[in-house]
């Protein structure tokens, strides 16, 4: 692109002109490379806020050196930290834990600024004393907040300042309801899935017109095509694999071997209940169509009860389909109903009523 532009101009031809591209393989970044660039670094020689000063070519510490002047650049702000002057700091493995806390924060790194808790000042009361014994993240110590996490607020502001814990919403407190920004709103309300294994809503059993969400998008033609809970009486979930992305790692040797095969989980119990056996081929049906799958059978899913009912789940990754390296499976969103949240739109693809047999 460069070249096409040297030779033959074109409208606002800097960018592509003046494009940086350090890296020692044009064509192949590295991971390193690219990791690096993504935290930051001194585009030029300055100082920062405490006084530090950075040399052009240095990575940068956080994203408070981070300036708008042309002095800095980095991939993304909240990266900022994760690959410093000290190296990468998501390869660090220190599982430490001085405070008996679970907070290891020697270990990799955390967005932003190694915080593994957002808005921790809400752990401290207003007198910035822990709330808890058990729950200690940040607290006061007279001079500085510190504690078993990075404070996620001013560490030199004290107590009697009066400045609240959640930094980013202007009140500073925590929010409740959305005031105008909801459909259904203003306040959150619990609504069943349309596809629902026990046919209420638990906290309005004598109402059935708010079992499920009165504001949610569904074409007439799709209310035929949602099914019951005495035909399919389980619920599944969909989700995906850390060894696959969506479907386009299938035509990935390498992801095509750590994960070849389409699979459903399926809890011991229902495992027992339906004679399926770890490796049996099972069909996965809903309303709207089937997949078949080999059975994972797993202590990981087990039966809940809910509304003095026992609901089980049936689990199904997402990532095959027709083509590609991994064997050809089935499009496991045939499974879903086609309706949408009544604020954000997005599918309601994550609960559904199944059912499984043994092939």
């Amino acid at each position: 692109l460069r070249q096409r532009y040297q030779a033959d101009g074109g409208a606002f031809p800097e960018p592509i002109l003046k494009l940086s591209w350090p890296y020692k393989i044009a064509d192949e970044p590295s991971p390193e490379e690219l990791a690096r660039e993504i935290n930051g670094y001194a585009s030029a020689d300055f100082t920062d806020a405490t006084g530090t000063a950075m040399k052009a070519g240095q990575q940068l510490a956080g994203f408070a050196q981070l300036k708008d002047d042309g002095s800095t650049a980095s991939g993304c702000w909240i990266f900022c930290g994760s690959w410093t002057e000290q190296g990468n700091q998501m390869a660090r493995r220190d599982n430490s834990d001085p405070y008996g806390m679970k907070q290891h924060l020697g270990w990799a790194w955390a967005w932003p600024m190694n915080r593994r808790i957002l808005y921790n000042r809400a752990s401290a009361d207003t007198q910035g004393k822990p709330w808890s014994p058990e729950k200690r993240l940040v607290w006061w110590n007279g001079k500085a907040w510190g504690g078993t996490d990075v404070p996620d607020y001013k560490p030199d502001v004290p107590p009697e300042a009066g400045m609240n814990p959640f930094i980013m919403n202007p009140e500073g407190v925590a929010r409740f309801f959305a005031v105008d920004k909801m459909a259904e709103g203003p306040f959150p309300e619990h609504y069943e899935p349309f596809e629902t294994p026990i046919g209420i809503n638990p906290l309005h059993p004598d109402n059935k017109k708010v079992t499920s969400n009165p504001a949610a998008r569904i074409f007439d033609s799709v209310w035929d095509s949602l099914g019951l809970a005495k035909d399919f009486p389980y619920a599944a979930t969909t989700y995906r694999l850390t060894e696959h992305f969506h479907f386009w790692s299938k035509h990935c040797k390498l992801n095509a071997i750590v994960q070849p095969e389409q699979f459903v989980e399926i809890g011991e119990v229902l495992a027992k209940e339906k004679g399926i056996a770890a490796g049996d081929r099972v069909r996965v049906s809903s309303k709207r169509g089937h997949i078949e799958a080999v059975a994972v059978v797993t202590k990981r899913i087990r039966p809940l009860q809910v509304n003095n009912q026992v609901v089980h789940h049936i689990g199904i990754p997402l990532h095959w389909g027709f083509t590609g390296v991994a064997r050809h499976g089935y499009l496991t969103n045939t499974l879903v109903p086609f309706l949408g949240d009544g604020n954000s739109q997005t599918p309601e693809s994550k609960s559904f009523l199944v059912n499984v047999e043994k092939i």
